[in-house]
């Protein structure tokens, strides 16, 4: 375990190169010619059918670019999985949909039954896909040979994951509750979440902490025990570190359950928001801005932060108020118990993208083309910037945002969530010039890349056990997070009620999937 060094200006420097694709016309990414066969194509993404309920330019531009027909297939957040399976199973899989499923029992019934069409070899024909394809580790997801999905890429390091579980609280209410201190310990934030409730400034019986998904508990309190075992949810991505001479899931370390521990006392202490187990995304936004929450756990980095609850609530609240990112704040890494900070790590990429065996030939094509078409100069533009003479123009070779205030992401919903089908477009995000999220927006973010990048560490654990196949290890799951929130509400003591689930876990063949893991390392010479 090693300090990290402040690499922003290098990171800086990198974004400039990319940056500089985006300045006007470019001459690399170029798209492939439109087809003159029109086509539908079924796609399940999240939040894309509500997003297509009112026309969206940008999205019928790019239809027409293709030549093809986006058909939105409804899927709840709060169910996917189970939705994919039901569809798996009837053989009515949509055309493309997305999904964690990298490694799960899911994903190989589906590759082994043949649902699933695998990304063809030569992709000669789609450069632009071809491209995105070499990044550096995707030969690593490949079974035998084949890429059976798209990853959906976010960053280039895991070293930005520290955005993906981001807390944000109301510093204005913790000021009027006597707090002068911004957090930087648990006992600091335990301390201000424990003001803004009892001293409740607005008088709304304000609560303490939420999370717009149960998914993410465990991204900020394993970070105080036991900082690998922070899960995307998949169940599927544990992580494996060594201790006591074996190899063991990240999850099951004698140290975890001191972070169950703190989970427990901050609930029974009443700082955290007792309907958490049940409140789901748009419940939590709309409590944080209204006030009745002190802090929020978010996914999606400070985007979702400043589109969906500054943009699309805060400003029906408070109309023309600049000053919420003086009243929120983002919360720094807190230190674990060995005194180091850490952030939650998972991978450069989150969930997949797959095609359906279904599909002939002729709309294999068109897919792919659409894919390639996402990798392209062309679209790219229109993703970060809009329209061009619509939402910007060119000047002097470099684009120029006609209203710098306007977020693309809000005016162009349903084009914005579609073009996440290939991947997040997160390193360009992370730029000082980028127009999808506000001034201030910018601002924290870098704030807290910044803090992270300078002061945080990685626990060491060995991905390559996360990847490998056993015969227990390929169907066993954790769920880690339903795991804590059990914990956290059970009635019996914290070791007790831990200990019931590492049971249930030992019944499933955890103890069994540790030999065979362990086995294997060996066999692999992995020490």
């Amino acid at each position: 375990m090693s300090r990290r060094l402040a690499v922003w200006p290098l990171v800086s420097l990198l974004l400039a190169a990319l940056l500089s694709g985006c300045s006007g016309p470019s001459s690399k990414g170029k798209a492939l010619p439109a087809p003159s066969e029109p086509l539908e194509i079924s796609v399940a993404f999240w939040d894309l059918a509500e997003n297509m309920t009112q026309d969206d330019p940008a999205l019928r531009l790019l239809e027409q670019r293709l030549n093809i027909t986006i058909k939105p297939i409804p899927i709840k957040l709060e169910n996917y999985m189970q939705q994919i399976q039901m569809w798996a199973s009837a053989g009515q899989l949509p055309d493309i949909f997305s999904v964690d499923a990298m490694n799960t029992q899911s994903y190989r019934s589906w590759r082994d039954r043949g649902v699933i069409k695998p990304i063809p070899g030569d992709l000669s024909a789609y450069p632009n896909l071809q491209v995105y394809l070499s990044l550096p580790g995707t030969d690593d997801l490949k079974d035998d040979g084949k890429l059976y999905f798209i990853p959906r890429q976010t960053y280039d390091s895991t070293d930005y994951n520290v955005l993906d579980r981001i807390v944000a609280y109301r510093w204005d209410l913790a000021q009027q509750a006597g707090i002068t201190r911004e957090p930087e310990t648990w006992e600091e934030f335990r301390e201000m979440l424990k003001a803004i409730v009892d001293h409740d400034p607005e008088k709304k019986s304000v609560r303490g902490l939420s999370t717009v998904g149960n998914l993410l508990l465990g991204g900020l309190f394993w970070l105080y025990s036991s900082p690998a075992a922070t899960s995307d949810g998949s169940g599927s991505d544990f992580k494996w570190i060594k201790e006591d001479g074996r190899y063991i899931p990240a999850v099951f370390s004698k140290q975890s359950i001191e972070s169950l521990k703190l989970l427990r006392d901050f609930y029974t202490a009443g700082l955290i928001d007792s309907d958490l187990p049940v409140t789901r995304g748009d419940m939590a936004r709309d409590k944080f801005a209204e006030g009745k929450i002190a802090a929020l756990i978010i996914a999606g980095g400070v985007q979702n932060l400043d589109v969906h609850i500054y943009k699309e609530r805060w400003l029906k609240l408070h109309p023309g108020d600049d000053s919420f990112y003086d009243r929120v704040k983002l919360l720094k890494p807190l230190p674990a118990m060995d005194g180091n900070r850490y952030h939650s790590v998972f991978k450069t990429f989150w969930s997949e993208s797959y095609i359906s065996a279904k599909v002939d030939d002729r709309k294999l094509s068109r897919i792919l083309e659409l894919f390639d078409y996402m990798n392209t100069d062309e679209f790219k533009e229109m993703r970060r910037f809009g329209l061009e003479n619509t939402d910007f123009v060119i000047e002097d070779g470099r684009v120029k945002p006609l209203d710098p205030d306007v977020s693309v992401m809000t005016k162009y919903k349903a084009f914005s969530t579609f073009a996440n089908l290939l991947d997040w477009d997160g390193m360009f995000k992370l730029n000082m010039d980028y127009v999808g999220i506000s001034p201030k927006a910018r601002t924290a973010q870098r704030g807290l890349v910044d803090y992270s990048m300078r002061e945080t560490h990685k626990q060491d654990y060995e991905p390559r056990l996360t990847q490998l196949s056993t015969p227990t290890k390929d169907g066993f799951t954790i769920f880690d997070n339903d795991d804590m929130i059990r914990v956290m509400i059970s009635d019996l003591p914290v070791e007790a009620a831990w200990q019931e689930i590492i049971d249930g876990y030992k019944e499933k063949g955890l103890d069994r999937m540790i030999e065979e893991v362990n086995a294997r390392a060996r066999e692999l010479g992995i020490e």
